[in-house]
């Protein structure tokens, strides 16, 4: 059962007991970068971990949309010279780290799962490293560039550095770690990631993005 709170009208609904109560669940290990960032003034600081939580929300749509956008753009490239299960049949020069990404997803998936089923378990990491150094001569050159040529073609270190540092974001975004001083930059960085795949899929999570309602609320 919810307990019922008489919350007092203020901006933050918030109030002495109940900031209390938020420092001992929350921790105050995991309030110390909040704290520091407003000179120790709990109310502040938990009124920053409010925000915070707003804009770790408001990135799950357009994390969203880039990631299935980003393995199904891969996968559609691979497929067309590998063949549809070009994850499992052999014919793909993967590293080790790629090849126990695959063999995980493998074990998760059900009996009789699809290539379809493989691609979405795999981790988000795995298709973020198919775009490494270590495969420019063997598949992006030659395939996985292809998925990036919405605007006349990225280099691969762009893409490779922009996906991994946005990979290394969503992370913190799922651990509830701070990214208030770095969201706004990301979300942008998201965005225009996905327009590298899609004009249009990028206009589409621009539209369906709460960010910019968040950022703005009073």
């Amino acid at each position: 059962m919810i307990p019922q709170i008489s919350w007092r009208a203020s901006k933050h609904l918030r109030t002495k007991s109940i900031d209390a109560s938020l420092e001992r669940t929350i921790s105050r290990d995991r309030l110390t970068k909040y704290l520091v960032a407003t000179s120790h003034n709990l109310d502040a600081a938990l009124t920053l971990y409010e925000q915070n939580m707003r804009l770790s929300e408001a990135m799950y749509t357009p994390l969203q949309i880039l990631e299935i956008c980003l393995r199904n753009s891969i996968d559609q490239e691979m497929a067309q010279v590998f063949g549809v299960d070009w994850l499992t049949n052999g014919r793909v020069p993967f590293q080790l780290n790629s090849t126990k990404m695959i063999v995980e997803a493998r074990k998760k998936c059900a009996a009789g799962c699809t290539n379809s089923d493989m691609v979405a378990e795999i981790k988000f990491a795995f298709w973020v490293s198919l775009i490494g150094p270590g495969y420019d001569a063997t598949i992006w050159r030659s395939v996985v560039q292809k998925a990036f040529r919405a605007q006349g073609g990225k280099k691969r270190a762009d893409v490779h550095g922009r996906l991994n540092a946005i990979r290394r974001f969503r992370n913190r975004v799922a651990h509830h770690e701070p990214i208030y001083h770095s969201a706004h930059a990301m979300h942008g960085e998201c965005l225009e990631a996905i327009g590298w795949m899609c004009l249009n899929t990028c206009a589409w999570a621009a539209f369906h993005s709460r960010f910019t309602i968040v950022t703005t609320a009073p």
